[in-house]
């Protein structure tokens, strides 16, 4: 009886699990933009926990396949993109607003 518990506790269950997938365009436009959909989410969310962990500020702009903009950003994509632009180190409120204003006219 222990050899045979011994025998199944040796034996392990094979399963394909987490496989490297081939990185490279996907042909079909809706498989395209179903995998686009899932990885923004992703990515969004692992920058949102670089940003929380790390205290760092970053934007965040994709246009999906179907021409669609995305942003996101910590503390906001528009001081982030306005830091970035004019490469100052503090954020002005006044002008962030100004700047907010004219990104939304930008973006969307």
């Amino acid at each position: 009886m222990e050899n045979k518990i011994t025998n199944q506790k040796k034996e392990k269950k094979v399963s394909i699990g987490r496989q490297k997938i081939e990185i490279k365009k996907i042909e079909k436009e809706s498989a395209r933009q179903v995998a686009f959909t899932k990885r923004r989410q992703g990515v969004m969310k692992k920058a949102s926990e670089l940003s929380i962990l790390c205290g760092v500020e970053f934007a965040f702009l994709a246009f999906s396949p179907g021409g669609n903009p995305y942003s996101f950003g910590h503390p906001s994509f528009d001081s982030v993109v306005t830091r970035f632009l004019t490469r100052s180190r503090v954020s002005d409120t006044g002008a962030e607003d100004a700047a907010a204003w004219q990104l939304n006219q930008q973006y969307t």
